[in-house]
């Protein structure tokens, strides 16, 4: 009998361990609902002639939106992508189905980082 529970316990717990994996780990999830990109950010070199937005919005869409002020007109831009982000890479597939990918960082001061996409900070709006 005590040979059947040891044999059974050591069933069960081989079980639970081969079931896990990297996917459960917080790092690794691309939690669209809680995941701190989410929202307009602003690019730093904005001005009152000139605005760079990129947009990432829930289920893994986005869009960058590009805004020339003039006195008389704004021309804007609009180009959707999809993106994903596991382990501190993000991934953005463009509207030619390029892919980027990079690293996001956050500063100290709540700025966004995205090293190889822009060399200028955002700010989220």
């Amino acid at each position: 009998m005590k040979y059947s529970f040891k044999l059974f316990f050591l069933l069960i717990t081989s079980i639970a361990l081969l079931s896990c994996n990297n996917n459960d780990d917080a790092s690794n999830v691309n939690n669209t609902t809680t995941n701190p990109i989410i929202g307009d950010w602003l690019r730093e070199d904005a001005t009152d002639s000139f605005e760079y937005h990129i947009h990432f919005e829930s289920e893994n869409f986005g869009k960058i939106v590009t805004m020339v002020i003039t006195e008389d007109n704004v021309i804007s831009s609009a180009n959707p992508f999809e993106w994903t982000i596991h382990n501190e890479i993000l991934t953005i597939i463009d509207n030619e189905d390029f892919e980027h990918n990079t690293t996001v960082e956050y500063t100290d001061e709540g700025h966004l980082k995205i090293e190889g996409f822009s060399d200028l900070e955002f700010t989220k709006q």
